[in-house]
């Protein structure tokens, strides 16, 4: 057969390298598709030449780019993929997912969707979106038993999935002896009593989708931890291993590491940026740390192999690897449960305790994470997958004549999940095949295109919010600027919407076109509905989870402050805040104050904003809260 995996970066995902390389070993013609110019200059690429694996350009639709592009994209990735001969496409992380699902429709590829991590599941329109497009998925391989309870939620069956984690080098990471220890130590500047806490990950930027305003990692979290252990006579070393990932990720690590300097214990947190080996800082640590909001099993397996116990958050898989066995499990973004296993860990390192603890979590690792082992599961599973797609289900052929002979039954292998076509009907069943060909065909001729429409909206609120909003009937004029727009955002009859041109949606608003309240009157009165559009005029800014309600009127050059909840027309040119929302003001005067208070910076980078800001406000930022509470209470007092 030939595999083809597929991923849309080439920066980061080495984990593919070892599914390769057993579909090599099985006898498998291999072929990897990274965007370009990944597919060239990406680590990735760069050791999967030096093993002699082909890597090709993948065509597939880029985030950002226009509906038309991204339809082009998915049409060029189908050519591709029937270009190279490919019998299955191995795809991992969500975007490609979506590209491979729809670019494969109606050809005979096989299609394998690895769930690397759950993060895109905390959505709810995605979720909705998936409980439909991962039927389109012939296996789906889920890296965590969570991810599988997830999709079993979604009702895809059981046989349609797999739990094969991604695993981690069992060689390679290793509990290290004193010796490594007090080497590894000394290497890093750390004392050999010294309390060494280790958190290994990528700063990646907030997403818009998914925790908004939160780090998927959650370092504010543990900063926030680390500060209390810290106020606590809590006494050691942190260290932060990880770069930002792409340059909003630079632009957040470095917004993180401002704030955090302010922090007791900053003093104490070493910023560490990207290495290509990781094993000496596990050496070192007395502990690991997976702060994460949504994780499948994280750095928290390359820890556990290094038998160092782990402080981690009871997110996705992470309770699989972290229980009290093997570490301290605190609730997501509890920085107080946090701050008190770092305290347990920094009391009781070098214990018998601490050592029946790193001796549990590289069993546990052993269990669950031999890489070698679960490379050889995942090939298997491809082609078990590939042979079930290809064999004639029963309930689909016509009635066998008494000379033709009749289909072998498929015996399914013992190791692998039942597909549909081990599944008889038997002859106590008769007539089962053309019940079967009648009931099953129905929903699944009508599933591709549910499933086109339901993925075009998906790629498009990731991607075009403007797109989006318009895809679901809201009227919209010229250059309107929407932001962190959800499903919820715009209601249940989006079409009763009409905005003008250039209007700013801020995230958290929402626009309610009808008054639910009513339908406590349903009972003696069932035709009940009250409904009505909403207008809003041209060059208006609505503000952060400000509430538009039904019937409502807003006029062109008016600002709706955050948090507002509109019940009545708004008049031009004003300004309105409060629940319920009134006039506070008018626009010029509005104007002519922010025009006082601008600090110029609209045109700058984000590196640049942030070195002026910091200049600019450094009184600020460094006077003592006590100091300026007093000044309030005098000025309150004066008044």
């Amino acid at each position: 057969m030939k595999i083809a995996t597929l991923v849309k970066t080439g920066d980061g995902p080495l984990w593919i390298i070892p599914h390769v390389l057993a579909a090599r070993e099985s006898g498998d013609q291999v072929v990897v598709l990274l965007p370009a110019p990944d597919h060239i200059d990406s680590r990735v690429a760069r050791e999967l030449t030096a093993l002699g694996i082909e890597v090709v350009e993948s065509p597939a639709p880029r985030r950002g780019a226009s509906p038309a592009a991204q339809l082009v994209g998915i049409l060029r990735l189908r050519a591709r993929l029937r270009e190279l001969g490919v019998d299955i496409v191995h795809y991992h992380l969500y975007a490609s997912a979506l590209a491979v699902r729809l670019a494969t429709l109606g050809t005979r590829i096989t299609r394998v969707y690895m769930v690397a991590g759950p993060l895109y599941l905390d959505n709810t329109l995605i979720r909705r979106a998936e409980r439909v497009l991962c039927r389109l998925d012939h296996l789906l391989i889920a890296s965590s038993a969570d991810i599988r309870r997830r999709y079993a939620a979604l009702g895809l069956p059981a046989h349609r999935m797999r739990t094969l984690s991604y695993g981690v080098d069992l060689e390679r990471f290793s509990p290290a002896d004193d010796e490594r220890r007090r080497a590894a130590r000394a290497e890093l500047g750390l004392g050999e009593d010294e309390f060494v806490a280790v958190c290994v990950a990528y700063f990646y930027p907030p997403k818009r989708l998914v925790h908004p305003g939160q780090g998927v990692k959650g370092h504010e979290v543990l900063l926030a931890a680390w500060a209390r252990f810290a106020e606590r006579g809590g006494r050691g070393t942190l260290i932060l291993l990880g770069g930002g990932y792409g340059e909003a990720g630079e632009s957040y690590r470095e917004q993180v590491r401002a704030w955090a300097a302010r922090l007791p214990g900053a003093d104490r947190v070493r910023w560490v940026d990207s290495v290509t080996d990781v094993r000496p800082f596990y050496a070192a640590a007395d502990v690991n740390v997976v702060s994460s909001w949504s994780e499948s099993y994280g750095a928290g397996g390359e820890a556990s192999a290094c038998g160092v116990p782990s402080v981690a958050t009871a997110a996705g898989g992470l309770p699989e690897l972290v229980d009290e066995e093997t570490g301290w499990l605190v609730g997501l973004g509890d920085a107080v449960a946090m701050a008190a296993a770092l305290q347990e860990a920094a009391a009781g390192r070098r214990t018998p305790a601490a050592r029946r603890r790193g001796e549990a979590a590289r069993l546990r690792a052993e269990k669950l994470l031999d890489r070698r082992a679960l490379s050889h599961d995942v090939v298997a599973a491809l082609h078990h997958a590939a042979r079930v797609r290809h064999t004639p289900r029963r309930g689909l052929h016509r009635a066998s004549s008494p000379s033709s002979p009749k289909p072998s039954a498929v015996q399914p292998s013992s190791s692998l999940p039942v597909g549909p076509s081990a599944r008889r009907s038997g002859p106590d069943r008769p007539g089962a095949g053309a019940l079967v060909g009648r009931v099953r065909l129905a929903p699944l001729a009508a599933l591709p295109g549910r499933a086109l429409r339901a993925a075009f909206r998906t790629y498009l609120l990731r991607t075009d919010p403007v797109g989006y909003a318009r895809s679901i009937g809201v009227r919209l004029g010229v250059d309107c600027r929407l932001i962190e727009v959800t499903a919820a955002t715009f209601g249940t009859e989006p079409y009763l919407i009409r905005l003008g041109d250039r209007v700013a949606i801020a995230g958290g608003v929402r626009f309610v076109t009808h008054d639910g309240a009513v339908t406590r009157m349903r009972r003696q009165h069932p035709d009940i509905d009250v409904v009505a559009p909403i207008r809003v005029g041209n060059d208006t800014a609505i503000g952060l989870n400000a509430i538009i309600m039904p019937g409502v009127t807003i006029g062109s050059d008016v600002v709706i402050a955050a948090g507002s909840v509109v019940m009545r027309d708004v008049p031009a040119r004003s300004l309105v805040a409060g629940a319920p929302a009134r006039v506070v003001t008018d626009v010029e005067q509005w104007e002519r104050r922010m025009l006082a208070r601008s600090v110029g910076t609209g045109a700058m980078s984000p590196q640049r904003k942030r070195e002026v800001f910091l200049d600019r406000f450094a009184a600020e930022l460094a006077a003592d809260p006590s100091d300026i509470v007093s000044t309030a209470n005098i000025v309150s007092t004066a008044n």
